[in-house]
């Protein structure tokens, strides 16, 4: 599937340090990897940044009734109110009749009249001042984003892969538990009018709540049979998930992140994954955490995932196989957007163990 140019690869250090492993999740067959033994990352090329429509799933007519968007009527499947709905905007990238990949990558949430910057979806801050009632033309995608180098790759097969960046998910934290429900159901309910009998490949990547969103989808897509023949290959970056509601299992238990820096409190939210992914044949997972409070003082902050009865007090990084997680250094808005907010010196490695991470992961799977 994939076709590229090894030459062309540049190994970059990630992570150093140790920390102990927790013999709970040993028992339990899922292996831990040791914080100076992680995998290197390679540094791969931009793509070339384009500019897309980006569409209201659900918009307003001239009237400035609400009405389903050709192509997304799905959403409204899936119970959301129409209000809810009219603020989620997707750009479907490249949608060819033949669809033998889907990939899906979503920004974090949008917490201010602003739009939201996005290394995941290459968006800028103020990629919605062109919005309407219907679309927001002229959206840019920058070329060094997640979405616009995996594009360059070619790893899924060009001309046959269905390519989509969603700039507001509107997958709001403080959502009660039965409206986050219906926004997934609708993402979910999309995404599989998607697939066609050639496809065989499912690609998901999102930050912060675009993360959680992901992975709530993939449970979705694994549970149902009848996609049992597609692989799913799922990227989070800092993931976040709220506690309080119990979302993908997280609970009040705060994983320690081991290489937090100096008079900081970074940490992620436990999270007992294995039981939240009871069916993993063809699913690949991998969180890249920080776990810095998103928010002073709000208990806002991403997951960690644990195996055994009892979470440790510092994490680890992971590799069960199924899922892969390593901890980073970085603030949360770092994570979700290397290229803007480290520092220029920085930069290199932030990249290094956010997106080009995620990348060596997937090309160590295709």
């Amino acid at each position: 599937m994939k076709r590229w140019n090894v030459g062309a690869l540049v190994l970059v250090g990630t992570l150093a340090g140790c920390a102990p492993p927790e013999s709970e999740a040993l028992l339990l067959g899922e292996p831990e990897a040791a914080l100076d033994s992680q995998s290197q990352a390679l540094s791969y090329p931009n793509g070339s940044s384009r500019t897309v429509v980006s569409r209201r799933v659900v918009y307003k007519d001239a009237s400035g009734a609400y009405q389903p968007a050709p192509g997304f009527e799905q959403f409204r499947a899936g119970g959301a109110s129409d209000s809810t709905l009219h603020a989620i905007r997707i750009a479907q990238v490249e949608a060819p009749s033949v669809r033998e990949a889907i990939v899906f990558m979503t920004a974090g949430q949008k917490i201010s009249s602003s739009g939201h910057s996005s290394g995941v979806t290459g968006q800028s801050s103020h990629w919605d001042a062109s919005c309407d009632g219907v679309s927001c033309p002229n959206v840019l995608l920058d070329g060094r984003s997640l979405a616009m180098k995996l594009d360059a790759l070619g790893w899924f097969p060009p001309g046959r892969t269905h390519l989509s960046v969603v700039n507001d998910n509107n997958f709001d934290h403080l959502f009660d538990s039965d409206t986050k429900q219906r926004i997934v159901n609708g993402f979910v309910h999309w995404l599989q009018a998607q697939v066609r009998p050639e496809t065989r490949s499912i690609y998901l990547a999102g930050s912060s709540r675009g993360g959680c969103l992901v992975m709530r989808i993939a449970q979705a897509l694994r549970a149902n049979t009848a996609l049992d023949g597609i692989t799913v290959y799922v990227s989070s970056l800092d993931g976040v998930c709220r506690n309080s509601q119990g979302e993908l299992g997280t609970f009040d238990t705060k994983i320690n992140n081991p290489v937090r820096p100096w008079g900081t409190f970074y940490g992620a939210w436990a999270a007992p994954l294995p039981a939240q992914f009871p069916r993993r044949e063809r699913l690949h997972l991998y969180q890249v955490v920080g776990g810095q409070e998103v928010a002073p003082a709000t208990g806002i902050r991403a997951f960690s995932g644990y195996a055994g009865t009892t979470p440790p007090s510092t994490g680890t990084n992971l590799d069960w196989g199924w899922y892969k997680q390593t901890w980073v250094k970085w603030q949360h808005k770092e994570i979700g957007n290397p290229y803007t907010d480290p520092s220029a010196s920085e930069q290199p490695l932030a990249i290094s163990e956010t997106i080009d991470a995620q990348l060596t992961w997937l090309d160590g799977l295709l």
